[in-house]
């Protein structure tokens, strides 16, 4: 989602491109062409630019809106992102290496890792910062990794493929997609466990909630849909 809730931003792994949807008219305004397949997304907190991964490339794309396309070659496959709050750092979820890296926006510096987690695909940050959200594909849960120490302090057991995730605007709400099995977890935070499921379209990859937390948005990669939930 862009920063006003005006845009939704979707990876199009098999067009190479990224799509611009209108949120209020609900279409494709426009689509702008990347390279080797994206998957995970991020928006900058200020709203000018995005943040791709492209893990057969082993890139991390930096898109400055409309459309002036960079990348950085990372030498490592990111599949999911997330931005911190001030737009300084960038959580990379490198699930073939079991680990997730802290790093800038241009995939350069190093800040911090985050190892022995179990395949994590999507990554979403607190509004803190305080916490970082990891989806684990293959045990079925998310680590909730205190971003201070950039350790795993605990685990949220959920149904079977956690992949995309998203954190409400107020931090008390985590929503993890479930690939291919057609719904979406709502985690409560403030108990560290799963308080309600949604049914999606076919195949939900990503998850974005609206910046005024009365919308979810949720990628059917099968169906090549997005769904839209009322909260």
């Amino acid at each position: 989602m862009s920063s006003d809730g005006s845009r939704l931003y979707v990876s199009d792994f098999k067009a190479n491109s990224v799509a611009v949807v209108d949120v209020s008219g609900e279409k494709v305004v426009d689509t702008i062409a990347v390279d080797g397949g994206p998957y995970g997304m991020a928006v900058s907190p200020d709203g000018t630019r995005l943040h791709v991964a492209v893990p057969d490339a082993e890139l991390l794309l930096k898109i400055e809106l409309p459309d002036d396309v960079s990348g950085s070659h990372f030498g490592h496959a990111p599949y999911g992102v997330a931005a911190g709050p001030d737009g300084q750092r960038i959580y990379l979820a490198l699930a073939l290496e079991d680990q997730v890296r802290v790093t800038d926006q241009f995939a350069m510096g190093e800040f911090a890792t985050v190892p022995d987690l179990d395949f994590p695909v999507g990554v979403a940050v607190s509004p803190d910062e305080k916490h970082l959200y990891v989806t684990q594909y293959f045990s079925d849960q998310v680590a909730v990794v205190d971003l201070e120490r950039t350790t795993v302090v605990s685990t949220i057991p959920v149904s079977d493929g956690p992949y995309g995730v998203a954190v409400s605007g107020d931090g008390a709400r985590v929503y993890v997609a479930h690939f291919p099995f057609d719904t979406v977890s709502v985690i409560n935070t403030a108990r560290g466990e799963v308080v309600d499921t949604i049914a999606v379209g076919d195949g939900p990859r990503g998850v974005a909630v609206s910046p005024d937390g009365t919308r979810l948005y949720v990628t059917n990669f099968f169906a090549g849909t997005v769904s839209v939930i009322w909260l």
